[in-house]
């Protein structure tokens, strides 16, 4: 099992990893949807992690911390999951996925 969470970390680091070099790029729409899309793509993996560990937050933020050393994409990956832990554990991975896309296209086009 603590492979599995370790190789979900992995996955959601990628991800944001590759989000955070999207949004460094010149903005355009296309590229900004894109952007949030992998933002709530991570948030998905988040709470499906959640869901399947049952892990709180501080749990989650320490293993993060344990497994990857300081830096711009694990501060992205903690701030996308921070915000995953903010929302009820009862939300599905798909709800949570629909909403953040929502609020991020939603904070980009105000």
């Amino acid at each position: 099992m603590r492979n599995f969470i370790k190789h979900t970390i992995k996955i959601l680091l990628g991800l944001t990893l590759l989000f955070c070099s999207l949004t460094r790029a010149e903005q355009t729409p296309p590229l900004t949807i894109a952007s949030c899309e992998f933002q709530a793509h991570t948030a998905r993996q988040v709470q499906t992690l959640r869901l399947t560990e049952g892990d709180d937050w501080s749990q989650f933020e320490q293993n993060v911390k344990k497994l990857y050393q300081d830096g711009q994409g694990r501060t992205d990956l903690l701030t996308v999951a921070e915000q995953v832990y903010l929302t009820p554990l009862n939300l599905s991975a798909d709800e949570v996925y629909a909403e953040m896309l929502s609020a991020c296209v939603e904070l980009v086009n105000n």
